[in-house]
């Protein structure tokens, strides 16, 4: 017998950098896990439950970006769940294997059996169940472009009858494309925040992980507005290092001096935030924001 299903998979996910697979061993995972163990090129990392191991892959995905985890059919499947909406909300990479009853016992109430469907389908970005060997490659290519690009969990269903089938190879192209998408402001929005800089003395700055690829840029720009820099949990790793103007957290995780620098100004500039904790927004100063009305941009006030 030549290369199965599992094996596709393994070198697939070699081939866009996944490291390990955290999971727990379970029937229908069998196939993947030997295959993973002929392989050689990739670890499995057994968790005592598979709830740690999505976790575990959010936390590898924040770091280094693409990430797997797998569970097995019945609880494999539940316990992913909460590391699942985890790594969907926060917007990292993930590649979660929901290896399942196989596909003779489908649709008959079978033992351990769920609708990967409707248990996923709000914790993903991506969520198909493959049931034929030919579906396999542009499927897991589908489910990484996904998890890239929409930055999210893509769930990729797998039968364990159809993981210890033979390969078949894809008529289309396997390259996953990791272009990144450059977005700014329009230069009205532009010129109407650099006026509102202007016309106020006292600014801080707030960012969040969305901010983490232009740390230079904003430490400059609190260098020319003698801005201190606060941010949130998970716009630390991006903000703090080699900046002399920041101030700490601020939220439900935080320091008083971020939270009074924000409260003392004029204006606060927030950053790839959707800074969620409403009560530690300032209240006794002005906030200005930039709200759309009838096609045009005001300046608006709370």
């Amino acid at each position: 017998m030549g290369k199965k299903v599992a094996d596709q998979i393994v070198e697939m996910l070699v081939s866009n950098n996944v490291k390990r697979i955290y999971a727990v061993t379970g029937d229908s995972l069998n196939e993947l896990n030997d295959a993973v163990r002929r392989s050689g090129k990739i670890k499995w990392i057994h968790v005592r439950h598979e709830e740690v191991g999505a976790y575990a892959a959010a936390a590898e995905a924040e770091l280094d970006g693409l990430a797997c985890c797998a569970g097995s059919s019945g609880p494999g499947h539940v316990h992913l769940i909460n590391g699942l909406y985890d790594a969907n909300r926060s917007g990292v990479p993930i590649i979660a294997i929901a290896s399942t009853i196989g596909t003779a016992e489908m649709g008959v109430d079978y033992f351990q059996g769920t609708n990967t469907y409707k248990l996923f389908d709000d914790c993903s970005v991506y969520n198909e169940l493959a049931t034929t060997p030919k579906q396999v490659p542009r499927m897991l290519q589908t489910a990484i472009q996904h998890a890239i690009h929409k930055k999210g969990v893509a769930v990729f269903g797998l039968p364990g009858d159809v993981s210890a089938m033979s390969a078949e190879e894809n008529v289309t192209s396997m390259y996953n494309y990791n272009s990144e998408t450059v977005l700014r402001p329009s230069d009205n929005e532009m010129q109407r925040l650099a006026d509102l800089v202007n016309k106020h003395p006292k600014i801080s700055i707030y960012c969040g992980i969305g901010a983490r690829g232009a740390h230079d840029d904003i430490v400059k720009l609190a260098g020319l507005l003698k801005a201190p820099i606060g941010y949130s949990f998970r716009g630390k790793m991006g903000m703090q290092h080699n900046n002399p103007y920041e101030v700490g957290m601020t939220g439900l995780l935080g320091v008083p001096s971020a939270f009074h620098a924000m409260h003392e100004s004029d204006v606060v500039l927030l950053l790839g935030t959707d800074f969620p904790y409403e009560h530690f927004m300032p209240v006794k100063t002005k906030l200005f924001r930039l709200t759309k009305n009838q096609n045009d941009w005001v300046e608006g006030q709370s």
